[in-house]
């Protein structure tokens, strides 16, 4: 009996370890992800297809590092994805309207 109240005293802590780390820490990083993978896809559309630069020329725009994003083109549709694509964005380039973003 002492063994299972330790296991549940061991889980309730974890948890409530984990939603301290989440409401504090994480959370923030994961909104942060999600704005800079739109602005990024939506900078890189128009860099791309609207001024004619070349990704690398592109990725200099940025004030902050970008390391940590990927982005793809495949010619109409530009993705930006961080974490290994659990946070990604993507924007669609029409000839005479410009970049804007796909909401999913």
């Amino acid at each position: 009996m002492k063994l299972v109240k330790a296991l549940l005293v061991v889980m309730a802590v974890t948890v409530v370890l984990g939603g301290l780390v989440w409401h504090f820490w994480l959370k923030g990083q994961v909104e942060f992800a999600e704005v800079s993978t739109a602005y990024g896809a939506k900078m890189v559309c128009s860099c791309l297809h609207v001024a004619e630069r070349g990704l690398e020329s592109c990725k200099t725009d940025f004030t902050s590092d970008v390391s940590a994003v990927t982005f793809t083109d495949d010619g109409q549709v530009t993705r930006a994805s961080v974490l290994g694509g659990l946070v990604k964005s993507e924007a669609r380039f029409d000839p005479g309207r410009g970049c804007t973003l796909v909401t999913s």
